[in-house]
Order: structure tokens, then C-alpha cells, then sequence
């Protein structure tokens, strides 16, 4: 449901007329235009009226977000948090066919065959280099859709993280640009979307750290400026660990070796344990790929599939 939408609804349940509602700087008739999604609405003007409605502007971000994609959401819950099987991703792949079957205008469905069908190639083992002209073709209706939207909002955000796993180098690197801008279209953020942005770019790091150091070295920066005005002690250290990866990666491993172990300490040192042990063992992994490159082994090139949301 859009923002426009969940405004009319919120509004009908609170049993108030437009006339009500309006004021010297929202007529009725401006108010009954922007439910309808004729025209738009500044962001000041819109926490006024929803002051006026006694709604705070957390509780519009919870219904907002419950409304926009909680189908997305649930079908998710089908296949995160296990391993990606044969069998799950064909089990997952029947319902979402029949999702299609009963809801043919709705393009989420489409969306998430595309990912069943990108993951049973991969499964099948029919992807056999990086970037694949299969999964290219494949991601092609979502990757449109995605650059015409105008702004981004935590749906287009998470369809992306789903599907960025089957898009080329150069088209990953753009449309992670792309959605930070166009999540910055909120003057003042009306959705929670920024950890749910930092989750993008960290996604899109992890692949272009492997394929495109450039542009991992231009996420990283980003990241950097982003987090200077967002309070998230563990988005920070985060940052520092893939800093450390990046060095790695480069070719500087103790220095990023370094970096890494103290974004681990850190971790200990605040009692997240479980996520040092995580970031233990991914460090493992990276000096370890990088002495294999240097006696010559070519290094497994699979990428990241995040199916969490």
C-alpha cells in the first residue's frame, strides 16, 4: 500500500471528513488530491496533519511498513535463515507460481519467480561464470522497475537486496548509488530505511570487494559519510571490519588483519559474541584467500546471497 494510501486509510479510521482535517496550509481539496496521489505533499505539511490526527510519526512508519510489503515479507520467511536447497527453492517456486495465478496485476509475485528461477540456475549449476548473461536476462523486469521508481522506500530497498546477487558489477555498483540517492529524497525520513540502506550497501560491498575494488573502495566512502550522521555504534564497526577486508583484499592483509581484529574485539568488548565469532571466521576466510592467490590458486568467485529482509 503506498504512503498516499495509508494516509486515506489511516485518516477513514480516525472517522475524520478532509474538511475536518484541512487547515490554512492544507485545504480539503489539496488533501483529497494527495490520496489520490494527484499531487504531492511537503514533508512539514504531511508531520502537521498527522499531528492533527494524533498519529506520531513512528507509529505512521510501522502501519506504512506493514502495509507496503508484508507479502514480500512473508514469502521470504519461506526460504531465509536455512540452507538453499533443490527442494526448498522448488517448493518455493510452486507457491509463488500460484501467488502469480491469483494475483496477475501484481507484480511481486513476478518479482520473486525471478528469484526462484535465478537461484534454481545457480542450484543447477547452469551459471558457470560471473557477471551471467543468464541471470542478466533474467533480473532484467526488476532492474527496470528499480530505476523508475523515483524514490526508494524499505520495499525497493529490500527487492534489491533479494535480487543483487544476479546483477552485473557495473549494474550492482549503479543501483546501490541509485538507492541511496533516491532514499535521501526524504528530506526527513518518513520509514525507517536506514538500516535497511546500510544492509543494501553492505550487500553490494561484498560482491564488489571480490570484482570491482574501485568501486567497494567508493562504497566504503560513502558508507563513512553516511554514518557521520546516523548514531549506530554497529553500522561504525562494521565499517571498520570491511575497511580491514578491503585492505585484505588489496593485498595489504596485515594492515587489514588489524582492522578486522579490532572491530572483533570490539564486539567482545560490548558482549556481541556470537557476532565476533561470525566476523572471526569470515576473516579466516579472507587471509586464506588471499595466500591461495598468491601461490596462484584462482580464488571461488560465488558471490553473497542475501535472502534476509
Amino acid at each position: 500500500m503506498t504512503l498516499e494510501k495509508t494516509f486515506y486509510e489511516l485518516r477513514k479510521s480516525k472517522k475524520l471528513t478532509l474538511t475536518a482535517l484541512a487547515d490554512q496550509n492544507a485545504s480539503a481539496s489539496f488533501i483529497g488530491k494527495f490520496e489520490k496521489s494527484q499531487t504531492d505533499m511537503s514533508v512539514s505539511r504531511f508531520f502537521k496533519l498527522l499531528e492533527k490526527m494524533h498519529v506520531s510519526q513512528a507509529e505512521f512508519e510501522f502501519l506504512l511498513q506493514e502495509n507496503q510489503a508484508p507479502y514480500l515479507i512473508r514469502r521470504i520467511h519461506l526460504i531465509d535463515n536455512q540452507a538453499i536447497t533443490s527442494q526448498l527453492v522448488q517448493e518455493f517456486h510452486s507457491i509463488i507460481k500460484q501467488d502469480q495465478n491469483n494475483q496477475p496485476n501484481d507484480s511481486t509475485p513476478k518479482f520473486l519467480m525471478i528469484l526462484a528461477e535465478g537461484l534454481t540456475l545457480l542450484l543447477r549449476k547452469e551459471v558457470k561464470q560471473r557477471p551471467s548473461d543468464q541471470l542478466s536476462v533474467l533480473v532484467k523486469p526488476v532492474q527496470n522497475y528499480l530505476l523508475g521508481v523515483e524514490v526508494w522506500g524499505i520495499y525497493e530497498l529490500q527487492l534489491f537486496t533479494l535480487i543483487s546477487f544476479m546483477l552485473p558489477a557495473d549494474v550492482l555498483f549503479l543501483l546501490t548509488k541509485i538507492a541511496i540517492k533516491r532514499v535521501r529524497s526524504y528530506d526527513q525520513s518518513l520509514l525507517n530505511v536506514q538500516s535497511q540502506l546500510m544492509h543494501v550497501i553492505w550487500t553490494a560491498f561484498s560482491t564488489l570487494v571480490y570484482e570491482e575494488l574501485s568501486a567497494a573502495q567508493q562504497l566504503l566512502d560513502i558508507a563513512e559519510k553516511h554514518l557521520t550522521d546516523h548514531v549506530d555504534v554497529t553500522e561504525k564497526i562494521t565499517l571498520l571490519f570491511n575497511k580491514g577486508w578491503y585492505a585484505i583484499e588489496a593485498g595489504h592483509i596485515e594492515k587489514g588483519e588489524q582492522r578486522a581484529r579490532t572491530a572483533i574485539n570490539i564486539y567482545h568488548s560490548l558482549g556481541y559474541n556470537k557476532k565476533a565469532s561470525d566476523l572471526k571466521q569470515q576473516l579466516a576466510h579472507h587471509i586464506k584467500r588471499q595466500e591461495e592467490k598468491k601461490k596462484g590458486y584462482k580464488p571461488d568467485g560465488s558471490r553473497v546471497i542475501s535472502l534476509y529482509i
